[in-house]
C-alpha cells in the first residue's frame, strides 16, 4: 500500500510540474523583480540622470538645427505593468484587443525619473518626439494618457506612432530636420534597425558596431518583463 501511495504522489507531481508553465514561471520572476526591487528604480533614475547629462552637454555647443530626443513610450516613458499582471494572472498572451483595451484606460503611470527628464528636457527648448509601436488608431488615448501624466505635449508635438510596418527607421527618418541629441527605449530595435527582429546571438553580435553610443546616444532603460529578446530565443 505504501508503495502505491508513494507512486501515486510521484504522479500527481509529475502532473503539477507538466501543467505548470515555465514561460509563467519566468514572467512572475520578472515581473516580481520590476514590481518590487529598489535596483530597477535605480536603474532606470540611472539612465535619465545620464540622459540630462547629455543634455546638458548638447546645450553648449550650437546647432544648425533644433535639437531633439526620441523616446518610446512603453516602458519608456508610461509603465504598463497592471497590463502585464493581467496577462499572467489570466494565464495568456498578448493581443491587440486586450492592449487596445488597456491603451483606452489612460491610467499608465510615468517611469521612474522620466517625467521629471523629460519635463526638464522640454524647458530647456529641446523638442520631445514620440516615437512608439503602439498602433495609429490608439493615439487619441495614448496623447490623452501622456498629458494626465504630466508629460510634455501640446499641438506642434510629434508622436509617430505604428501604421503597418514596427520597423522605427523609416519613422525616425522622417525626422532628418531635427539634431537628434539622444534615443531612449528598452528594446535594441528602438535605436536602430540592424537590431529588427534578429535572433539573440546576432543582437549581442551587433552591439560590437554601436557599442560606443550606449550612453552617448542611446539610453537604455530596463524591461525585464518582455522584448525582442523573448523571440529570440525560438529564432
Amino acid at each position: 500500500m505504501k508503495r502505491k501511495n508513494k507512486h501515486l504522489l510521484l504522479l500527481l507531481l509529475a502532473g503539477f510540474v507538466l501543467s505548470c508553465s515555465p514561460k509563467n514561471s519566468q514572467k512572475d520572476h520578472s515581473m516580481y523583480w520590476q514590481k518590487n526591487a529598489a535596483e530597477y528604480h535605480a536603474l532606470c533614475l540611472q539612465a535619465y540622470n545620464l540622459a540630462k547629462m547629455k543634455v546638458d552637454q548638447a546645450l553648449t555647443t550650437t546647432s544648425e538645427k533644433p535639437l531633439a530626443i526620441i523616446a518610446d513610450i512603453d516602458e519608456t516613458v508610461l509603465n504598463n505593468r497592471p497590463y502585464n499582471e493581467m496577462l499572467i494572472e489570466k494565464n495568456t498572451s498578448f493581443t491587440q484587443e486586450t492592449w487596445a483595451a488597456w491603451v483606452h484606460k489612460k491610467t499608465a503611470v510615468p517611469i521612474p525619473g522620466a517625467l521629471e527628464f523629460y519635463n526638464y528636457a522640454d524647458s530647456l527648448g529641446v523638442e520631445i518626439i514620440y516615437l512608439s509601436n503602439r498602433r495609429v488608431e490608439n493615439y487619441a488615448p495614448t496623447k490623452a494618457n501622456l498629458i494626465s501624466a504630466g508629460f510634455p505635449f501640446d499641438d506642434n508635438t510629434i508622436m509617430l506612432l505604428r501604421d503597418e510596418d514596427g520597423n522605427k527607421a523609416t519613422r525616425r527618418k522622417q525626422l532628418s530636420n531635427f539634431n537628434i541629441v539622444l534615443l531612449l527605449g528598452d528594446n535594441l530595435a528602438d535605436f536602430d534597425a540592424r537590431f529588427y527582429k534578429q535572433p539573440n546571438d546576432a543582437r549581442i553580435d551587433r552591439l560590437n558596431d554601436t557599442r560606443a553610443l550606449f550612453g552617448e546616444k542611446f539610453i537604455l532603460i530596463p524591461n525585464l518583463i518582455y522584448g525582442s529578446w523573448e523571440m529570440g530565443f525560438d529564432d
